[in-house]
């Protein structure tokens, strides 16, 4: 198995995740935070993702990826459509990928992580990567629940928690 093309789909996979349920909100929905939530709207929570991304792409050609230095577009936030356009062109970075891209080295520089960066690689981030939108996708259904709307079940679930329920629900069987 080629490591970062799976690691590319995955990531894919997990980002559609995100243009279903934004489709299946109101624009209110998108914006609103729920009590406890006060800081973080849906809409807050995917574009922090996305930043997230294209921090990894802006710092690839350099070797050097700053992940403090977020675009933080609140239109991303705000706006369901800019969102949905914003996962779809981040989709396509990831489509663009080669997999020589994967052992590319990076020097990461993150808040608490010193001005000199950790050293990294391309795929390496891409696991990060999917395990901060997993988490960030966890808070969005929290959030969602406290709205009293149901989000998809395996919204906000590790993929590997859910290779792990279905194993276990086939040895039921």
């Amino acid at each position: 198995m080629n490591r970062p093309i799976a690691l590319e789909r995955d990531s894919i996979r997990l980002l559609e995740q995100a243009v279903d349920l934004i489709e299946q909100l109101d624009d209110e929905l998108f914006v609103a935070t729920g009590p406890g939530f006060e800081s973080g709207s849906v809409g807050a929570q995917l574009r922090h993702c996305l930043d997230s991304y294209r921090c990894l792409f802006g710092g690839l050609e350099a070797g050097f990826v700053d992940y403090d230095a977020r675009e933080r577009d609140v239109r991303v936030e705000t706006e369901r459509p800019v969102a949905i356009a914003r996962i779809r062109s981040t989709c396509s970075a990831l489509n663009d990928l080669s997999p020589r891209d994967g052992g590319r080295a990076l020097s990461v520089v993150c808040e608490g992580g010193g001005p000199a960066g950790t050293s990294s690689t391309v795929a390496r981030e891409l696991q990060f990567l999917m395990s901060h939108v997993v988490h960030h996708y966890a808070l969005i259904a929290m959030i969602l629940r406290t709205l009293d709307v149901v989000p998809p079940a395996d919204f906000g679930i590790a993929p590997s928690t859910l290779k792990h329920w279905d194993a276990n629900a086939q040895r039921a069987r």
